[in-house]
């Protein structure tokens, strides 16, 4: 990862709150290791509509929106944007830390 440019991770869900808490908590791990990564939460049904229109360098996807996958597949694959469902136990614990390892994971393809 670059370390001038900024890296822009989306995480979508179903459910807001949830993954409200660990966008912040993820956003604080990144913050403590000093990475330039702005992570963001947004419902599952305006993906499509965020990746085309922002610069998405990696997406997350919450347990309960795996399905979501089947349906942007090509359309991630086509943007060039990796992505990886997390791990439902880091999404229910909240752990910003291990989201951010899997993140890193990504964008260092």
């Amino acid at each position: 990862m670059g370390i001038f440019d900024q890296k822009n991770v989306l995480l979508i869900c179903t459910a807001g709150i949830t993954s409200g808490l660990l966008v912040k908590n993820i956003q604080n791990a990144a913050d403590e290791r000093n990475l330039r990564l702005h992570v963001y939460s947004a419902p599952a049904i305006i993906a499509e509509q965020a990746i085309q229109n922002q610069k998405i360098d990696a997406l997350m996807i919450g347990p309960q929106s795996e399905y979501e996958v089947n349906r942007l597949k090509d359309f991630l694959n086509y943007k060039s944007v990796a992505y990886k469902m997390i791990s439902k136990e880091a999404y229910e614990t909240l752990d910003g830390e291990a989201v951010l390892d899997d993140i890193l994971k990504l964008l260092d393809k």
